[in-house]
C-alpha cells in the first residue's frame, strides 16, 4: 500500500498527540487503547499541542511587540502548521514540528498526572456533572485509595487468609495479581495463626478470594510487633 505525501503530512501533524498518548498511557493504569480511541486521542490531543504552542508564541510576540515598539503585532494565527492543516499547504515547517515533538513529551506526563490524580473527576463531581469515581472499576478504585494500605485476602477455598501491606497490584485486567509485604498467612476456621512472610504473591480468582480491609490499622500493626 503506498503512502500518500498527504498521508505522510498528517501523520508528522498528528505524531505529537501519539507521543502524548503513549506518554499517558505508560504512567497510568487506563486499560489498553482500542485502535479507534487512541487514533481519537492522538488526534485530540496533537490539536491540543498545536494549540498550546500557538499560545506560546502569540505571548512571545505580545511581549516582544510590547517592550519593542519596531515590533508591530497583529491578531492572527502565528504556527504556519495551521496552513497544513487547514489550507492544503504541503511543505512543513521542521522547526515547528521539532518543538511539537518536545513539547508533546512533558503535555503527555502533565495529562497523565491529573488523570492519575483524579483532577478531571474531581471538578466534574464539584459541578455535579458525573458521580464516577475515575477508576476504570472498582478493583482499581479500591486499591488506589489512600485510605487501603493493610488489607486482608481470604482464600475461601484452602481457608486461608493473607494479612499485610499493598506493595503492588496489576492494572485493571481479567488478570487480579497482588502482591502484600509483612505478611501474616492465618488458617481462617478456626482462626489462628500460621506463619509470616515478608512477601507474598496472589493471582486471584474473583470467586475464591475476598478482601476486606481492617477496622483499624492500629491494633493490627501493634500484633505484628509483638510477635
Amino acid at each position: 500500500m503506498e503512502i500518500t505525501e498527504l498521508v505522510w503530512n498528517l501523520f508528522l501533524l498528528l505524531l505529537p498527540g501519539v507521543i502524548s498518548t503513549l506518554m499517558i498511557r505508560y504512567i497510568t493504569t487506563q486499560k489498553q487503547y482500542s485502535v479507534f480511541e487512541f487514533v481519537i486521542y492522538s488526534a485530540v490531543l496533537g490539536i491540543g499541542t498545536l494549540i498550546i504552542m500557538e499560545l506560546f508564541c502569540s505571548m512571545y510576540w505580545l511581549f516582544i511587540g510590547i517592550f519593542n515598539k519596531s515590533v508591530s503585532t497583529e491578531f492572527g494565527l502565528n504556527l504556519s502548521i495551521w496552513n497544513n492543516l487547514f489550507n492544503g499547504q504541503k511543505s512543513l515547517n521542521k522547526s515547528e514540528m521539532f518543538i511539537s515533538y518536545i513539547l508533546a513529551i512533558p503535555l503527555g506526563f502533565l495529562w497523565g498526572f491529573l488523570i492519575t490524580k483524579k483532577v478531571f473527576i474531581r471538578i466534574f463531581q464539584k459541578w455535579k456533572l458525573t458521580n464516577r469515581f475515575g477508576d476504570d472499576d472498582v478493583w482499581s478504585y479500591y486499591l488506589n485509595s489512600p485510605s487501603t494500605d493493610w488489607i486482608y485476602v481470604h482464600n475461601k477455598k484452602t481457608n486461608t487468609t493473607f494479612f499485610g501491606r499493598i506493595g503492588a497490584f496489576s492494572d485493571s485486567t481479567e488478570k487480579r495479581e497482588l502482591i502484600l509485604e509483612d505478611v501474616i498467612v492465618y488458617e481462617s476456621s478456626p482462626w489462628s495463626e500460621k506463619y509470616q512472610t515478608n512477601a507474598v504473591f496472589l493471582e486471584l480468582n474473583s470467586f475464591e478470594f475476598t478482601i476486606e480491609s481492617p477496622k483499624t490499622i492500629q491494633n493490627e500493626t501493634a500484633t505484628n510487633n509483638q510477635v
